[in-house]
């Protein structure tokens, strides 16, 4: 990926984590696993990465949440969280549009 692409990723991260804090939404897991399976493939469907990307994108998500986290998550584990948003192929727009919508 480029590292356009990588500025990318971490400013929707951002926008999600603002977005999260202003609307007292849990900061878990699950709730991230929905919205980064979504951002990659919304990015992937959109032509903003390619296909062979989505793991590295997927990876660059889960570190950012590892960090909002104060770095508790293992290596091992992050591959795994990155393993299952990539085995997903599903958009949920009505995740996405509070981060797209914002002008942040």
């Amino acid at each position: 990926m480029t590292v356009r692409q990588k500025e990318m990723i971490v400013q929707d991260f951002e926008k999600y984590m603002r977005h999260v804090v202003r609307s007292s939404t849990p900061f878990t897991v699950v709730n991230f696993a929905a919205f980064a399976t979504s951002l990659v493939n919304f990015y992937n469907g959109s032509n903003l990465i390619s296909t062979n990307d989505r793991k590295e994108a997927a990876l660059l998500l889960s570190n950012c949440f590892n960090s909002g986290m104060g770095n508790r998550i293992t290596q091992e584990d992050l591959n795994q969280i990155a393993d299952l948003i990539v085995s997903e192929f599903t958009v949920d727009y009505s995740i996405l549009n509070p981060i797209f919508s914002t002008t942040e």
